[in-house]
């Protein structure tokens, strides 16, 4: 495997913060100064006549949820797992209260709850959306347990999927999805017996039929597939084969190739991101046995090859929560520390370069307070990055959110 050695020189970085347990996420070559008083939102520097209003850097923000609708026993009051832009508009997936959520915000609006319970499938227990995507024919967003397939033409009105797909996926524990050029797929992960895992994997055209994929389960051992993107003339996903990391590649969302990757042993890669054909990936423990710290690898083909990246660890027991990709390139948020002493990491990945280097923000990646700080969602629009992390998800519905202009 090839490794490759850079300078890093992509971001840079200053914060100002004064309110407890609360995440700031930093984006390409961006210089924050900012304050927030607690029970208070950020407010932009008024504008000089004629200039465009830019939305905060930083504001506190509270999520709308389900009016009489009772939150689940053991369900968070908020989660949010997965941010997507698309024709201006951003879209957030996650829950409240345990019952899958979307909201969405506009150019210059707030965040608004654009799901309604009427629309969601019956459930007893807490169910989260993980992923949310844009495509040639709309709107999808997945979640688990169920597993939850949502659709919608215009991002506004959400139902459940049209067919049998979710009834397909059958008793699948994790889910993720994509959408581009080539349609939308769908990855599910199920157990088997004896302990592993096989991926079940769909494809669409449309939304309206499914189609499933096959050659994405090795003829032996254990295939887990475990987050998958988009490239201009298929698509690309990542996970574990027989407890090592593993990428499957296609052209046409049905015929996959399995490539194993060098890497350490119980080791999984759970997120991706793509600017191009050029894919970066991030992971760590599987979970099985001693277990592997967080690691990362590129692939400057779409998949068809792979090198091991250099990420710049604070400690041990650093995990990856969140990844995603701009035109200035990539940028991850883990986490690390104690549960008495939580910490907060930034890393930024220059296109081109294979280094993933720690991106230090005054007041930010460092000590937390309360409950674990942790941005659990990113996502990039071609004139911003946002960020958001809930402060306090057992308690309230509140979250620190970050839209930051991309420069």
């Amino acid at each position: 495997m090839q490794v490759e050695r850079a300078q890093a020189g992509w971001l840079g970085i200053r914060g100002r913060f004064l309110a407890g347990a609360v995440i700031v996420l930093a984006a390409a070559a961006i210089a924050i100064s900012l304050m927030v008083q607690p029970g208070t939102r950020s407010r932009p520097v008024p504008p000089s006549s004629g200039a465009r209003v830019s939305p905060p850097a930083l504001a506190m923000t509270s999520f709308a949820g389900y009016a009489g609708q009772p939150a689940l026993p053991g369900a968070p009051r908020l989660a949010v797992r997965a941010i997507a832009s698309a024709d201006g508009e951003r879209h957030a997936a996650g829950s409240a209260d345990g019952y899958p959520a979307i909201w969405r915000q506009v150019p210059g609006g707030s965040w608004t709850l654009v799901t309604s319970p009427g629309d969601l499938p019956g459930q007893s227990m807490p169910k989260t959306l993980t992923s949310v995507a844009h495509g040639p024919a709309g709107w999808l967003a997945v979640g688990v347990p169920g597993p939850v397939v949502l659709t919608s033409a215009d991002g506004v009105t959400w139902r459940p999927a049209a067919g049998n797909i979710a009834a397909d996926l059958g008793k699948i524990t994790s889910v993720s999805a994509a959408a581009g050029p080539r349609g939308y797929v769908i990855l599910g992960r199920l157990a088997v017996p004896g302990g592993g895992c096989a991926a079940d994997v769909w494809w669409s055209a449309d939304l309206a039929s499914w189609k499933r994929a096959h050659d994405v389960n090795g003829t032996d051992g254990s295939s887990q597939t475990l987050a998958v993107a988009a490239l201009p003339d298929g698509f690309v996903s990542v996970g574990s084969h027989n407890g090592k990391p593993a990428a499957w590649v296609t052209s046409d969302g049905t015929t996959w190739r399995t490539i194993d990757l060098p890497g350490p042993a119980n080791a999984q890669l759970n997120q991706i991101a793509v600017i191009g054909t050029r894919v970066a990936a991030t992971g760590g423990s599987d979970g099985q046995g001693t277990g592997s710290a967080a690691f990362a690898v590129s692939s400057p083909d779409g998949g068809a090859t792979w090198q091991q990246a250099i990420l710049q660890l604070p400690a041990p027991g650093t995990v990856v929560t969140a990844l995603a990709a701009g035109k200035q390139g990539w940028i991850a948020a883990g986490r690390y520390g104690t549960p008495g002493r939580p910490r907060v990491v930034v890393w930024k990945l220059t296109s081109g370069r294979n280094v993933w280097a720690q991106a230090r923000v005054d007041g930010i990646t460092g000590p937390g307070a309360g409950k674990a700080p942790e941005i659990t969602a990113l996502g990039v629009s071609p004139d911003a990055v946002t960020g958001i992390g809930p402060v306090a998800p057992a308690l309230t519905r509140q979250a620190a959110v970050f839209t930051l202009p991309a420069r």
